[in-house]
């Protein structure tokens, strides 16, 4: 079963380019204000945040990987999508000031950034670089929440949107197979099933630390 693979925690591109300019717009801005910036290690498998909890803050995701899902009444889990570096988690929520409507856990070691509801309002209210930065990151996650809804209800097969996954690249090889089960909403072992039936035809090259595609086209032509 494809699992974690440890990487340098320290990796000098902790966040990337496509957040850098807007991180640290909001960053230099909330240092200037009171230097009150909270950096945090987190190890793999611990919580940031829960589902129902009242809002603290954001966290920003300056290195590794995270969860980001929401759980029914029953218990049933669904991973909307997996947090990079340079990703904000609970923005929305802060904005709303309720509760924290996901629950985000590292997936590996990750580094973060944390910053008060109360900052970050103020920040928005007398910053308009900053206000910029915070519309940039609430606009980049709903549409990352739009593609992993479009993933999950357009496939009309579990194998389609299985395949989909595959072919979008949000696998990644430190996902276990349960983790990918909650990202297409199924079970573990049909996963682990499609991964095999997959293998066997290879479609698909499965080790111990990665999948690899090898025939594109019949992914493809999976519905």
């Amino acid at each position: 079963m494809p699992s974690a693979q440890q990487q340098g925690f320290d990796r000098p591109s902790a966040v990337t380019d496509r957040s850098q300019d807007d991180l640290e717009s909001l960053l230099n801005g909330l240092r200037a204000s009171n230097g009150s910036n909270l950096n945090s290690v987190h190890g793999r498998g611990i919580v940031l945040f829960s589902e129902g909890e009242p809002v603290r803050g954001v966290y920003i995701l300056r290195s590794g990987r995270a969860s980001v899902s929401i759980s029914s009444s029953e218990g049933r889990v669904v991973m909307l999508r997996v947090a990079q570096a340079g990703d904000v988690l609970g923005l929305n929520s802060v904005l709303q000031n309720g509760s924290y409507d996901t629950t985000v856990k590292a997936l590996e070691p990750c580094r973060t950034d944390f910053i008060p509801r109360a900052q970050l309002i103020e920040l928005m209210e007398q910053s308009e670089p900053g206000a910029r930065a915070i519309l940039k990151m609430l606009s980049r996650e709903l549409t990352e929440l739009t593609d992993r809804a479009k993933l999950v209800l357009l496939p009309q097969t579990v194998s389609g949107r299985l395949a989909k996954l595959l072919l979008d690249g949000a696998l990644d090889k430190f996902l276990t197979h349960e983790q990918m089960a909650q990202m297409i909403c199924t079970s573990r072992e049909t996963v682990t099933r499609l991964l095999t039936t997959l293998s066997k035809q290879q479609v698909i090259r499965v080790t111990s630390d990665s999948i690899l595609i090898l025939d594109r086209l019949a992914l493809e032509q999976i519905g």
